[in-house]
């Protein structure tokens, strides 16, 4: 991890200076579904501020940030952005205390420790710059302000100096972020590999955690791990202490989880509910490792204070996932899965997301887009709302493969055919598509074998896995044969395939019909506790493949 954080203390001790903006009127533009609306000049996690007179600032002191001292300014919701030079000794302070009136942020560096930036007077004032602890705090989060305001909270982690534990903890503050005290550590078990894995992922230890206070005053805090799911802890006494960590509802490997509470009570959930390749290079869970599971960031919303969900949609879906030099391309941390978020409006938020000037984003939308009913696809805007790569054997550059589409369109329908290539991971080749997930849904798609020897797979299942990954047909909740036999087609003309599952009964099934007609019951093999929210076709697996053609997808709510 590439910080400029020391950078940032040297520039405060050179002096201070007032920063200026002025107030313009918003934008009435209305914004649906997630839209890119500007790039972050540096990694998403931090930076990203809301100022009381509806100006969004972006600053630029992350990893891997842009060259110079600037923040990006826009006063139309993000629609645009303006670059804004700034002193080079004036540090950042992008949190408002909703008391105060006063920005809050914490800051660390390598050998300087952790520090406090608060400002005397607002933006225009000067800066305080306070000694937090001699431990560099990693990955501080912005603020979190509760118990109305009296108690700021930061999340940060320990696991690159030796002699500290590989955990997780809050930073806490009762008097407007003046003087501090650190919370006990919160810790996750290590993976250790077997089964499907050659290998043993890289244990980082608790990491990146992010903190919402429900509503009866428990702060929920959700945690990156190097497992299958995001662990969770709760503390009872506003982050002071916290209770051992247990696996979340939520999916999620070595990605950072991010939630936060709308102005409406309800929880934004953002994080990548994807599982990354088994484990195939004979790691030994020390970094250096490959990042599998990184290209698909999602959202979820919850109106009964996490209890349930909904949503489990793309957000966004890295457009370099592809990319023949993924891997070689120049820099690290090619990934979509970091994210920050502010409200601009009722129902309507501003994402920043991602690591890597090639890969990171801002981005807007509705948060109620994520209680469609249906989504559709006719592959009329080409494999933009699909993952369909293979990767190229060997890591490369910063824990990456270079990739190649595993699948294509032929003549605006996508072929699903097994390829062998020596050179690729795996010559089994898929296509991975996402939807709202429904407890109780129908997809339905049409199909046409090239040729009736052909076959393959079809998962519905409730999270991300890599296109070509047959792993996981083992943690899918249903998974049908695309075998044409057995599904009683006798022709290489499309037919229509529907999926229809209800998850709230007794003994939950899938009834599959082909061109309306009953061929078959699914077992359910996994329970799903937020419902199937992905279509993922598998090829066959066998030289001679001819493959198979899907016209059209559809998913819809019953």
């Amino acid at each position: 991890m590439i910080s400029n954080r020391g950078l940032i203390l040297s520039f405060f001790l050179c002096g201070m200076f007032s920063i200026l903006y002025a107030e313009t009127p918003l934008s009435d533009t209305v914004i649906w579904e997630p839209k890119v609306v500007g790039i972050p000049p540096s990694d998403a996690y931090i930076g990203l501020s809301l100022i009381e007179t509806g100006e969004i600032r972006h600053y630029n002191y992350g990893e891997q940030a842009e060259a110079g001292t600037f923040y990006l300014s826009s006063n139309d919701k993000g629609l645009t952005w303006t670059k804004v030079n700034i002193p080079n000794n004036i540090p950042f302070a992008d949190t408002r205390s909703p008391l105060s009136g006063e920005f809050i942020r914490l800051i660390s560096s390598p050998g300087m420790g952790t520090y406090a930036i608060r400002t005397n007077g607002g933006l225009n004032g000067g800066r305080e710059l306070i000694k937090v602890s001699d431990s560099m705090g990693i990955m501080l989060k912005p603020p979190v302000f509760i118990k109305d305001g009296k108690r700021v909270v930061v999340t940060g982690h320990y696991g690159l100096q030796a002699e500290l534990p590989r955990a997780c903890f809050t930073y806490f503050s009762d008097d407007d972020g003046r003087t501090w005290k650190r919370s006990s550590l919160v810790t996750t078990p290590d993976h250790q590999g077997g089964g499907f894995h050659d290998g043993i992922r890289w244990n980082h230890g608790a990491a990146e955690p992010t903190v919402v206070e429900l509503k009866d005053g428990q702060l929920w805090m959700l945690i990156r791990t190097s497992q299958d799911h995001h662990y969770q802890s709760f503390s009872n006494d506003g982050g002071e202490t916290w209770s051992e960590a247990t696996p979340s509802p939520f999916y999620g490997t070595i990605t950072m989880p991010t939630i936060g509470r709308l102005k409406d009570g309800r929880l934004l959930f953002l994080w990548s509910n994807t599982t990354p390749l088994p484990e195939v290079n004979n790691t030994t869970g020390v970094w250096d490792d490959v990042f599998t599971n990184r290209n698909a960031i999602h959202a979820a919303i919850s109106s009964d204070d996490g209890k349930s969900w909904q949503g489990f949609r793309e957000i966004y879906l890295d457009p370099r996932r592809n990319a023949e030099d993924f891997g070689t391309t120049p820099g690290i941390d090619k990934s979509i899965h970091q994210s920050q978020f502010i409200e601009l409006d009722p129902e309507e938020v501003l994402v920043s997301l991602g690591q890597h000037p090639l890969h990171r984003v801002m981005l807007r939308f509705n948060v109620d887009w994520l209680y469609e009913n249906e989504r559709y696809c006719n592959f009329s805007d080409d494999l933009d709302q699909w993952s369909v790569f293979s990767y190229y054997k060997g890591i490369v550059g910063h824990c990456g493969y270079n990739r190649t589409p595993g699948c294509s369109l032929e003549d605006g329908k996508l072929l699903v055919k097994y390829i062998e290539d020596d050179t690729l991971l795996t010559s089994v080749r898929g296509a991975v598509w996402n939807f709202p997930a429904f407890h109780k849904g129908r997809s339905s798609f049409s199909i046409k074998y090239n040729d009736l020897n052909s076959e393959g797979e079809l998962f519905l299942n409730d999270r991300w896995f890599n296109p070509s990954d047959t792993v996981a047909g083992y943690f899918a909740p249903f998974s049908l044969s695309l075998n044409p036999k057995k599904l009683k087609i006798r022709d290489t003309e499309f037919h229509l395939i529907e999926i229809e599952w209800d998850l709230k009964k007794r003994k939950p099934t899938a009834v599959v019909y082909v061109d309306k007609k009953k061929r078959m019951t699914l077992p359910l093999s996994n329970e799903s506790q937020h419902g199937i929210s992905y279509l993922h076709f598998l090829s066959d697996r066998v030289n001679g493949d001819k493959g198979y053609l899907i016209k059209w997808v559809k998913a819809e709510r019953l």
